[in-house]
């Protein structure tokens, strides 16, 4: 849970995006095989990052999610070292960086669902009703004083993985923009313009959410 009203309502609209296309991605391109369960795996991601904003989502039992993301995380690794075909049965090589990328992100959903309850225990009690912290001061608070409950391995492998997610956007923001900026778009560039701005999305939405749960 994030205690920022503002980010909570930003970044649950930016997953509530992703979660769309993701949604999008199964129904018009007629996935099949490899791509439509890695277009499922991002559509679990996308919906239980919003759970995760909200206090509501503290409810939702942890051990599910830890498996279905481990699962998740797994098989983009599987699918990385053994090139598993692309849907049609051509042999093509599975791009490996971008397959990391989703190994990453799976696994670090279920790292922040693994800590989560660790970090919302060991915040100060609320003493007004409301949001007691901004972002800003939050963060620092946690990075600079780490609670008994909360170890400094545990803020440390967060913050890591945030900003690690953060760095992993800009690629596909820029190979986003780079298809996207073509005076003429051909159906194809469109739609992996569009792909790479959910990937850089995704990614970006989780490292913000991440450093701001600490």
């Amino acid at each position: 849970m994030i205690e920022s009203t503002l980010l909570q309502w930003l970044l649950t609209i930016l997953f509530s995006a992703t979660g769309c296309w993701s949604v999008a991605e199964l129904v018009t391109r007629q996935a099949r095989g490899r791509e439509q369960i890695d277009a499922l795996c991002h559509l679990f991601m996308s919906a239980f990052m919003v759970a995760m904003l909200w206090p509501w989502g503290m409810g939702i039992p942890a051990a599910p999610q830890i498996l279905l993301f481990t699962v998740a995380a797994l098989w983009f690794l599987a699918t990385m070292v053994l090139g598993i075909r692309e849907t049609g049965g051509r042999a093509r090589s599975v791009p490996r960086l971008s397959r990391l990328h989703h190994v990453l992100m799976m696994g670090a959903m279920a790292w922040m669902v693994a800590v989560m309850p660790a970090l919302m225990h060991a915040r100060p009690a609320d003493d007004g009703g409301g949001h007691h912290h901004a972002l800003a001061s939050a963060t620092a608070v946690s990075l600079a004083e780490p609670s008994a409950q909360v170890s400094v391995a545990t803020v440390a492998v967060t913050t890591v993985l945030g900003a690690l997610l953060i760095l992993a956007s800009l690629p596909w923001l820029s190979s986003a923009l780079d298809h996207g900026r073509a005076a003429t778009l051909t159906a194809a560039q469109r739609r992996t313009a569009l792909t790479h701005a959910g990937h850089a999305a995704m990614s970006l939405g989780m490292g913000v959410a991440s450093i701001a749960m600490l």
